[in-house]
């Protein structure tokens, strides 16, 4: 009897510890079960939070873009700055707002934006190049060469080859107007090097070298573009300018000629100067005795040229002497005209080139010294003025 009551007893002991067991479970469970419920619902609070958080944030950035792209910085910086409180540290909200801060005129500002971030990516090519633009402002020419070329040699987004093109440009035309050709013309070159066939890429790099002083690097270029496009009127128009410049008058007369007989009414009106250019260049060919011509046609244009120069050294002669009683200035000129070999006939020109030679350098030294006595003459002998300037130019 009394090992039944114990058994009794023990198999009442284990119903007991397993209802405990199982009711145990089962709070364990249901208290799991609401921990996940609400770590669910939380998640889905917070994601919608933070999602509603992105929108606001994508919300207010593009109102700002659109407000700097519409020209209206300040309205950019209170947009953009909401975004930012939505969502602090968004790199390139902190971009736009740099860059409306310093369209806003806010330019310290603006440059200490840039910097903090220039400190976390120092070789991003748009954070140099907006550096270098607000140091040229701050009238620091030397930060922004350095940031200049910070950026021409930093990393962009997109097509870099392009953004760093025209960031050398951008340069070179900084350095044109803080007075320094040279360097300007050494990142032109570079960056023509590199250029695709583009013939308006080119003739824009071509006029940039004509500012660095550079017009036979120029000329290059814009024959360049003729090779493509022989009737590209403006490239027409500059080489002949630039050719005419120079002395090469033939060349001159050529181009001028093909720009002016294929301008079409619906181009834009010549300038006036290149009319005269192409008028002076052609006098200039049926007056220039070269020394291609036959030699009695040379003789001929020698003689006429001859009877200009005396002409305008007797006239300036008599307006020195008029005005001063002195004929000084003109004195050595006087005692080159009054020589046997300032009269020779034209059958002594034929038969001696170097008497030629010597003619012309007479008619290229009056001309050349009566327009620095006398001031500058006009006709023919403006024309023969011209030669003399080529002349002189070509002497060793």
């Amino acid at each position: 009897m009394p090992e039944r009551l114990m058994t009794l007893q023990t198999d009442d002991y284990s119903s007991l510890k397993r209802r405990l067991i199982l009711r145990d479970a089962l709070t364990f469970l249901t208290l799991l079960l609401v921990t996940v419920v609400l770590f669910l619902v939380t998640l889905f609070l917070f994601r919608s939070f933070a999602s509603h958080r992105q929108e606001l944030a994508l919300r207010w950035s593009a109102r700002g873009q659109s407000a700097l792209s519409s020209g209206h910085p300040d309205q950019a910086i209170i947009a953009l700055r909401t975004a930012l409180s939505y969502t602090p540290g968004q790199r390139s909200y902190e971009l736009l707002l740099a860059q409306a801060l310093g369209e806003a005129g806010h330019t310290e500002e603006s440059y200490n934006y840039f910097l903090g971030l220039w400190e976390t990516q120092p070789g991003d090519g748009f954070i140099n190049l907006s550096l270098a633009r607000i140091a040229a402002k701050k009238n620091d020419p030397q930060a922004a060469i350095n940031y200049y070329r910070a950026s021409i040699y930093g990393t962009w987004e997109g097509d870099g080859v392009l953004r760093r093109r025209e960031v050398r440009l951008e340069l070179a035309r900084f350095l044109l107007a803080h007075h320094d050709p040279a360097t300007a013309r050494t990142e032109i070159l570079i960056a023509a090097g590199n250029a695709p066939d583009d013939a308006s890429l080119t003739l824009t790099l071509a006029s940039l070298l004509e500012q660095a002083g550079s017009p036979r690097d120029a000329l290059t270029l814009y024959d360049k573009v003729l090779a493509q496009q022989p009737k590209n009127q403006t490239a027409l128009l500059a080489a002949g300018r630039l050719h005419y410049d120079a002395g090469h008058f033939d060349d001159a007369h050529r181009m001028l000629q093909q720009a002016i007989q294929s301008h079409t009414p619906a181009d834009e009106a010549l300038a006036p100067t290149m009319q005269t250019m192409l008028e002076n260049s052609t006098q200039i060919l049926a007056l220039e005795p070269s020394k291609h011509l036959p030699t009695t046609e040379r003789v001929a244009r020698i003689l006429r040229a001859r009877d200009l120069a005396k002409k305008r050294f007797d006239a300036c002669n008599a307006q020195i002497s008029a005005a001063s009683g002195l004929s000084a200035p003109l004195q050595h000129l006087s005692t080159q005209w009054s020589s046997p070999q300032a009269s020779l006939s034209r059958s002594n020109l034929t038969n001696d080139p170097t008497q030629q030679d010597a003619t012309m350098q007479l008619v290229f030294d009056t001309e050349t010294q009566t327009a620095r006595i006398c001031g500058p003459p006009t006709g023919d002998d403006a024309l023969l003025l011209l030669l003399a300037q080529r002349s002189n130019a070509l002497e060793p």
